[in-house]
């Protein structure tokens, strides 16, 4: 069983993360709001499969393995960089 202070931490955390709305919930709202309700689902299943992505790699050990090096942190992030250009570009 959970300890009871680390259980009211959890759930602490987990009330703040509902109901303080964040940059892709704002994101969301604002692309359902402008462009209507199909692009608004698009929009948040985009950003779920995203969060779903991280947290698998996050289970693996990826993130652990990026973080620790410096080298593959940088260059993932001039490939998102780069893609980035591309799309202002595009």
């Amino acid at each position: 069983m959970i300890d009871l202070t680390t259980l009211i931490a959890y759930i602490a955390v987990v009330l703040g993360f509902v109901f303080i709305p964040g940059p892709a919930t704002l994101l969301t709202i604002a692309r359902a709001t402008s462009s209507g309700t199909r692009v608004g689902i698009a929009t948040g299943a985009g950003i779920a499969a995203g969060d779903v992505f991280h947290t698998v790699m996050a289970m693996i050990g990826i993130s652990a393995i990026i973080a620790a090096s410096a080298t593959l942190f940088s260059v993932i992030k001039y490939i998102g960089a780069a893609y980035l250009v591309y799309l202002g570009i595009r």
